[in-house]
């Protein structure tokens, strides 16, 4: 016989099964809930802020200007979104980029920066018991969307209006009792090469110079050597004679092509002075399989001697 269930135990059970769905669906989605990367949210437009902080501040103190733009990822290249700043009077001291997931799909993308002035431009005019003020307009920045389809939106950004207080009043001028000088730390130096690195490539380069240098100035000394004998050469011998001698030199020297050359040389002059069987034994012994000698240049002078041509 089956026992009929009553109305108690239907609704425990009933409780018991909603309680494991629940513990089901916290197990899967708490942790992106957690995060607030969890649901499908999105912005219906994309939304740009923009804020400077402290909004009233000391002249020469630090100020952080910060643009916060949200987008839908799916219509907007979040990577790629620009902003074109420019915050005259003020200089920029550092800036920084980042881009970080916000509520369900939206996307954060979030430009700062560490802004400081010290012109005239910045500096408060007036005067008074209290300290006087200037009131500072930034330039009004443009952020560059590009959508995901193509094309992209601009947006114009405004920065709220910031006051620089001088650290002076009329009174204290006028008594000359200033308050003590609050210190600014200067920005931190960066290198986009490092100067003990570039310093050793700059020592190894120069090393690297001189010896190229010292090789060219050995060769030149070595060439110059080894012509020392053909300087010697007087200059009232005739061009058959030079010829000879410069072959002579180069053969009893070892430097087989001057000798050649110094030997076809010889043909030619022997060719404008009509002795052509002697060009044809000067050509002989320059292109000859052995290399020309002393003693074969020495025979080929004296035969020529003999004939009247020198």
């Amino acid at each position: 016989m089956t026992r009929q269930r009553t109305r108690g135990e239907v609704t425990a059970t009933a409780v018991l099964l909603v309680t494991v769905l629940l513990v089901v669906i916290a197990t899967i989605f708490a942790q992106r809930w957690w995060s607030g990367s969890g649901g499908s949210y999105v912005p219906p437009r994309s939304t740009v802020r923009a804020d400077v902080t402290p909004a009233r501040s000391l002249f020469g103190d630090v100020l952080t200007a910060r643009v916060r733009i949200v987008v839908d990822p799916q219509v907007v290249d979040a990577k790629n979104i620009r902003l074109n700043t420019s915050f005259d009077p003020y200089r920029v001291r550092d800036d920084s980029y980042e881009i970080s997931t916000g509520l369900g799909r939206a996307v954060v993308v979030q430009f700062a920066y560490e802004l400081q002035c010290t012109s005239r431009e910045c500096l408060p005019r007036g005067g008074g018991r209290t300290a006087a003020a200037e009131v500072v307009h930034l330039p009004p920045a443009t952020a560059t969307l590009p959508l995901v389809k193509g094309g992209g939106d601009s947006r114009r950004v405004t920065w709220p209006v910031v006051a620089v207080q001088s650290r002076l009043t009329a009174d204290e001028i006028g008594l000359s009792t200033p308050k003590p000088r609050v210190a600014i730390a200067p920005a931190s130096i960066t290198w986009r090469f490092s100067p003990g690195r570039l310093a050793a490539a700059s020592f190894i380069l120069a090393l690297l110079l001189t010896f190229a240098a010292a090789w060219l100035v050995a060769t030149v000394v070595a060439r110059d050597r080894r012509l020392a004998g053909t300087r010697r050469i007087p200059g009232h011998l005739s061009p058959i004679e030079r010829a000879l001698v410069l072959a002579r030199h180069a053969a009893a020297h070892g430097e087989l092509d001057e000798s050649r050359k110094a030997l076809e040389r010889l043909a030619v002059e022997l060719r404008r002075r009509q002795a052509g069987s002697h060009a044809e034994a000067a050509e002989r012994l320059a292109w000859s399989a052995t290399a020309p000698s002393v003693v074969t240049v020495d025979e080929l002078a004296q035969s020529m001697r003999s004939n009247g041509n020198h």
